[in-house]
């Protein structure tokens, strides 16, 4: 029987067999001073030199010059010396000066009594992937070039459109003023619905550019969240009525103040709120409600509408996603007012989330935001 640490003669002569083969790992022996005396056939192959040419050598040259300029070559030899076991992911030189990027390891060897005997380098050729990476790299920069641009068009395109829609409003108000007749009341109608269109795909452009170009600066401050709620509710509430949509709210009593960017909050109970009554058919209800659940501001909007699909629910907060049946009943917007409230309510430490029990069952949105409760005070002194 053999001893545990020995090698029967049939694994020695399978090694010797492995060292010797043209497909195996390049398998490199060094001695104390990182000089080589051992190279294997998979050692040639990989880096083309000869044994003959090999032993003999340092081991910093197969390190590209940039490697050694840093050292690099010492660097692996201290940290197997020290530690007993170094990788590396690199590009390393070839005989004819081509590169080959290589995953490897260097692993320090010693006697019984703790002193180093030398190394072993182990290396298997990686150029495939590391060709791969690097063209995946490639086209992300170009993919980020593009994108930027794209965001720059965007945030023009919204400018742009957002121009002329302040005099139109105005022209469109005069002549309301001074031409009252039926067809002509019905034409200005139209007119002023098809510029609420246009002014709210203006908006949700330069919103889209932004929030992927730079994100949102928050500008954090103490909100009085019932209160938030309440003007969001006042702005909304000739909307609900025009529609004949109840909308109701329902307050936790005891006032919650909030760390929050005042601006932005609005615009997530605004965009709930409006998506709310926009996709209720009239004669529908829509339901506020807030409080504070353990050490969260929980918001949420529920309404009697269309409902959510189970199959859009997973990517409902995704930008330029639109349920079917939600185009069809408000034709016009892009798709990304969602995307905007899950991103604003991340920014603020919360998370935003949907549910429906199916199409034609209504839904709820939850948003929930973090509460900075001030820390208590210690006990008085006795």
């Amino acid at each position: 029987m053999h001893s545990s640490g020995a090698l029967t003669p049939f694994a020695s002569a399978l090694l010797a067999s492995y060292h010797a083969s043209p497909s195996g790992d390049a398998f490199i022996v060094l001695d104390a001073a990182g000089i080589v005396r051992g190279w294997s056939r998979g050692s040639e192959v990989l880096l083309g030199w000869s044994a003959e040419q090999a032993v003999g050598q340092s081991i910093s040259v197969i390190f590209t010059s940039e490697d050694r300029d840093r050292k690099i070559d010492l660097f692996e030899l201290d940290v197997a010396r020290t530690q007993g076991h170094a990788e590396d992911d690199r590009w390393h030189m070839r005989q004819d000066q081509s590169r080959v990027w290589v995953t490897g390891t260097m692993t320090a060897v010693r006697d019984d009594d703790g002193a180093l005997l030398g190394f072993v380098k182990v290396m298997r050729d990686r150029t495939d992937l590391r060709t791969k990476i690097e063209r995946l790299e490639q086209e992300r920069d170009t993919l980020q070039e593009q994108l930027q641009r794209a965001q720059l068009f965007l945030h023009t395109l919204g400018h742009e459109l957002r121009n002329p829609l302040a005099p139109l409003s105005m022209a469109v108000h005069l002549m309301g003023t001074r031409d009252t007749t039926p067809a002509s009341t019905q034409a200005i109608q139209v007119i002023q619905r098809q510029i609420a269109v246009l002014k709210g795909l203006a908006d949700d452009l330069m919103d889209l550019a932004r929030a992927h170009h730079d994100g949102f600066e928050l500008v954090l401050e103490p909100v009085h969240v019932q209160q938030l709620l309440s003007d969001a509710l006042h702005d909304l509430q000739p909307n609900a009525l025009a529609k004949g949509i109840e909308l109701l709210a329902v307050f936790q009593e005891a006032p919650i103040t909030l760390q929050a960017d005042r601006r932005r909050l609005t615009q997530v109970v605004l965009n709930l709120l409006g998506n709310a009554l926009k996709y209720t058919p009239s004669g529908g209800t829509v339901f506020l409600r807030a409080g504070e659940e353990v050490n969260e501001v929980v918001i949420r909007v529920e309404d009697s509408g269309i409902g959510i699909g189970a199959d859009m629910l997973p990517r409902i907060f995704e930008f330029f996603t639109q349920d079917v049946g939600a185009r069809k009943m408000a034709p016009g917007g892009l798709g990304v007012g969602l995307g905007l409230v899950r991103q604003i309510v991340e920014l603020h430490g919360g998370t935003a989330a949907a549910r429906s029990p199916g199409q034609g069952k209504g839904s709820e949105f939850t948003v929930r935001l973090p509460l900075q409760r001030p820390a208590p005070l210690p006990p008085a002194p006795v």
